[in-house]
This record gives C-alpha cells, sequence and structure tokens, in this order.
C-alpha cells in the first residue's frame, strides 16, 4: 500500500505542478482561441488527474494509516493510536478537498459541453459527487467543531457552499443568456484554487514554515482563496459585460 501511495503522489506532485504553470494561459489567452482551448485542456485533465490520486491516497489513509506512513511497523501502541487518530482526521479533510476540486472541474467540463442544455448535467454521477462534496464538507464540518479546527471548519464552509451554489445553477428555474460561460470560468478558477491552496500549505510548508508561525500558518491555506475570490470577481463581472449576461 505504501508504495502505491507513493506513485500517486509523485503523479499528484507532477500532474498539480503542471497545473500551476499553466492555469494562467487560458485565463488569459483570448476565449475561443486555439491557446485557450488546448491550455485549458490540459490544465483540466491535469486537475482530474490530481483530485483523482488524492481520493485514492486519502482512501489510503483513511483505511490503514500505519501502512501508508509506517510501513516498517514498530511503533508503540500509544502513538500508534495517535497516528491512525491523526492521519485519519487529516484523510477526511484531503478527501473532502480532493472533492472540492474534482466536482468543481468536471462541472466545468461538463457546464462547457451542455451550455443551456442543463439536462446534460441532471446525471446521477454528477448529482452524486455534488451531494458527496456536501456530505463530506459536513464531516469535516462536525471534526472541526469537536476538535477546534479553525481550518477544516473554512473548508467544510466552502465545500457545502460549492456544493450548493453548483446545485442551484443545475436547478434554477432559468438561465440568463450566456451565463453558461461565466458558471464554467468561476468553476475553473475554484480548481485553480484548490491547486495553488495545495502548493502553499503542503509543498510549500518547508519554505514559508519559518515565515508563517502560529495562527499564522492559516495564511497559506488561506491567500489563495481569498486572491482566487477577488479574480473571480473580477473576471466574472468582466465577461458579464462583454457576454451581456445581466
Amino acid at each position: 500500500m505504501a508504495t502505491i501511495h507513493q506513485i500517486l503522489f509523485y503523479i499528484h506532485v507532477f500532474c498539480g505542478s503542471v497545473g500551476l504553470l499553466i492555469f494562467w494561459l487560458p485565463m488569459l489567452a483570448k476565449k475561443g482561441s486555439q491557446l485557450h482551448v488546448v491550455s485549458g485542456k490540459i490544465f483540466s485533465n491535469g486537475m482530474l488527474i490530481v483530485s483523482v490520486s488524492g481520493l485514492v491516497m486519502s482512501a489510503f489513509l483513511l483505511l490503514d494509516p500505519i501502512a501508508v506512513r509506517y510501513p516498517d511497523g514498530g511503533l508503540a501502541p500509544e502513538k500508534a493510536a495517535r497516528v491512525i487518530e491523526q492521519n485519519r482526521n487529516l484523510g477526511i479533510f484531503l478527501l473532502m478537498l480532493s472533492l472540492l476540486v474534482f466536482v468543481n472541474v468536471r462541472h466545468s467540463i461538463l457546464v462547457l459541453k451542455a451550455k443551456t442544455d442543463r439536462s446534460k448535467l441532471k446525471n446521477f454521477n454528477h448529482l452524486g459527487s455534488i451531494m458527496s462534496l456536501f456530505l463530506a464538507g459536513v464531516g469535516v464540518g462536525l471534526l472541526a467543531l469537536d476538535k477546534g479546527n479553525v481550518l477544516f471548519a473554512i473548508f467544510s464552509l466552502l465545500s457545502m457552499a460549492s456544493s450548493i451554489g453548483l446545485a442551484r445553477y443545475i436547478f434554477k428555474a432559468e438561465l440568463k443568456p450566456r451565463e453558461w460561460i461565466i458558471e464554467h470560468l468561476t468553476n475553473i478558477i475554484g480548481s485553480g484554487i484548490g491547486a495553488y491552496t495545495a502548493f502553499f500549505a503542503f509543498g510549500g510548508r518547508r519554505v514559508f514554515a519559518e515565515v508563517f508561525v502560529g495562527q499564522m500558518q492559516l495564511i497559506p491555506w488561506v491567500l489563495p482563496g481569498v486572491v482566487g475570490a477577488i479574480a473571480s470577481y473580477y473576471l466574472a463581472n468582466k465577461y458579464r459585460k462583454q457576454y451581456r449576461v445581466n
């Protein structure tokens, strides 16, 4: 299990790094251009691989944390109990984050294909993944209350709000003309926020360890979301005016 987890981790990091580098190309390229289409597909497919590999690795942590973290064993019973509890809590949290990225990317792809025909979004797989994200958010929220974990609480609320927003778009009475363009844009930005959050919070942990101490350790987690929300608001307004989505 540890070997498979490690292989998935390398795939996860590689695809995530490519996603970080290419994210801004489809954002800044002219919409509908070859650069926009090709770079957008590379980013979307990369994020799907990142999220699916993240889901599998999280499942491994939940099933057998010791086999993943300490494959050689030899832990004292008390330490083993702590490792199991800590890693299962982390596994639930990472499972939710992976679902958040997966659902946002998949939704953005489906919206682009469906355009105004939302019947294509009302399939069991898509609606099931949205419900799974909501339930994962609830689970992490309960864990946050139990452990007093602010970070878990923030992302729990974000995940639940995201799932509700997706469901609202799918089932709202009617769409405004070209509203699907804004929906595609905001959700692909949401997946980019997930990629940058993972980089700053996990990949950049050692780099920022001496800069952000104590409660300031929340900053690498929250900052990409704040920047992404501002970018999403700006770009959404820009394209609402451009495509007259009123």
